[in-house]
């Protein structure tokens, strides 16, 4: 196993071995330390943590004022979606970051980071694309973390984010499945007021060491693939179970047995 230093995340690990990434999934860096992670994978290691709300704020806007630009063009496009009818489900009407969820799941850029609660479904993510490039996969420690599990999120928006404006560390909240892609993939999001100029990306992380940063090399994406769904059902049919990831895993560019497990 490997210990590189990077500027942007401080040290990362390369496992050299399916073993040594589950092990490392399991207890982290420290064999001793199994507390509870939020885990993404990034398909890119050149890819920074950033909200996606906060990519397409800088195609327009400086860094500057950027909380404000975000929570500006967030609150405009609740009340969009609101006046398109998306806004209500199953007869109920969503809360702001209820809706900002579902939007977000469906292509809609958000302050909301997209998280797992499991480590082989943010190893899926951090493999399944960008063959060229290694990926990473990131275990942000709950110490660090407020929110949690199993947890309303019924505040306004602009309460919502007064409440996190002076706070140094990251939230996660659990969403309530408002689409079927959230319960497949064990959604966890994690968010925070907008933090420019941070080594790590914009999201708000107060200790580089409460991230566990894994590379994952180019040329063991596929191997890693073929384990998650021969051993784990880790997929793209299982964790996209409606019809535009039925669409997607038959789509041109998939070989025709790609979605067969054996």
């Amino acid at each position: 196993m490997k210990k590189l230093k990077d500027s942007r995340f401080g040290q990362v690990i390369e496992p050299e071995s399916p073993i040594e990434l589950l092990n490392l999934i399991a207890h982290g860096g420290d064999e001793s330390d199994t507390a509870v992670r939020m885990w993404r994978g990034q398909s890119d290691e050149q890819w920074l943590l950033d909200s996606a709300a906060y990519r397409k704020m800088l195609l327009s806007k400086s860094d500057d004022r950027m909380e404000w630009h975000v929570a500006y063009y967030e609150k405009g496009l609740l009340e969009k979606a609101r006046h398109k009818g998306f806004g209500r489900l199953d007869g109920r009407t969503l809360s702001d970051f209820e809706l900002l969820a579902r939007l977000q799941h469906h292509g809609a850029a958000t302050r909301l980071i997209d998280a797992t609660r499991s480590g082989l479904i943010g190893l899926y993510f951090a493999c399944s694309g960008n063959f060229d490039s290694a990926g990473m996969l990131f275990g942000i420690h709950c110490s660090h973390l407020g929110g949690g599990e199993g947890k309303l999120l019924d505040e306004t928006y602009d309460e919502r984010v007064q409440s996190i404006a002076k706070l140094n560390h990251s939230q996660t909240w659990e969403p309530p499945v408002v689409s079927a892609r959230i319960a497949a993939q064990h959604s966890q999001f994690i968010y925070s007021i907008i933090k420019p100029g941070l080594s790590h990306g914009s999201l708000a992380i107060e200790k580089p060491n409460y991230l566990l940063a894994i590379r994952i090399p180019a040329q063991h994406k596929p191997t890693y693939l073929k384990m998650l769904s021969a051993n784990f059902d880790i997929t793209l049919l299982s964790l996209f179970p409606d019809i535009d990831g039925f669409g997607r895993a038959y789509g041109a560019s998939r070989e025709q047995w790609a979605n067969e497990r054996w």
